[in-house]
């Protein structure tokens, strides 16, 4: 009996330390990881494109609507920019996307969001 028991743990031990390194080896899940880092990467350099072309002045100085119109003609067809000032919130969300980044920072006493989209192929 005891060496039924220390059998079936042996191999239980065995089928879980395989099923383990299949797991860890399989392609699919390092590189189903390497593709999103990439399109947030992406997204997340669109954030620091559309702040550095439209500047802190703008953004300070901007009215929700102002800010919203901005960040609409700063989209294209992979690239898609929403957040919100202040509350306002801009739409933008696509229904399916690859990659996402967002950025929330204060400037002039009002809070903005940045996000971006990378739109699916």
């Amino acid at each position: 009996m005891k060496v039924r028991i220390i059998d079936v743990a042996a191999a239980t031990g065995y089928a879980i330390l395989c099923i383990s390194l299949i797991s860890l080896m399989s392609p699919y899940t390092a590189e189903d990881g390497v593709i999103t880092a990439a399109s947030d990467a992406r997204a997340s350099s669109a954030i620091t494109g559309y702040i550095g072309t439209v500047g802190l002045p703008f953004l300070a100085a901007a009215a929700p609507s102002q800010f919203c119109a901005s960040l609409q003609s700063a989209s294209n067809a992979t690239i898609i920019l929403g957040g919100s000032m202040g509350g306002d919130v801009c739409p933008g969300a696509p229904a399916y996307f690859a990659g996402t980044s967002d950025f929330v920072f204060t400037v002039s006493g009002k809070q903005l969001e940045v996000e971006a989209w990378l739109a699916e192929p």
